[in-house]
């Protein structure tokens, strides 16, 4: 786990700030369901998702500049293991925040269910 998390970089250290705090707000939604906190759970969402889109871009681009740079793994003979591995690293911000936004939008979805019912529309 650990070395799926160095696989991303200093940029998993943003996607799980901002990934724990959507799910937070979710729970404290799925807790207490109230109309007005949904917003609050989609602009954090929006704030994961751009996370986890500059993570990936950070981490793409470190594969795409450091291979090239060094002459042993642009010379190798299996120069396309070694991309194919950088660009398994670059996803790790896209697995940790998805996962943690799956989870987040679980918990929303039973709060709304649990809204709906309290106003008698389940």
């Amino acid at each position: 786990m650990l070395d799926f998390f160095r696989a991303g970089g200093y940029s998993m250290v943003l996607v799980v700030l901002f990934g724990a705090t959507t799910l937070v707000a979710a729970v404290a939604f799925w807790r207490r369901p109230r109309e007005e906190a949904v917003g609050t759970v989609r602009a954090l969402s929006s704030a994961t998702v751009f996370t986890v889109l500059g993570g990936v871009a950070a981490c793409l681009a470190a594969v795409f500049t450091k291979v090239p740079a060094n002459p042993d793994w642009a010379h190798h003979p299996d120069l396309s293991l070694i991309v194919m591995t950088g660009l398994g690293e670059a996803l790790t911000p896209a697995i940790l925040g998805f996962t943690l936004l799956s989870l987040a939008w679980l918990f929303t979805a039973a709060g709304v269910r649990r809204l709906g019912a309290a106003r008698g529309l389940a």
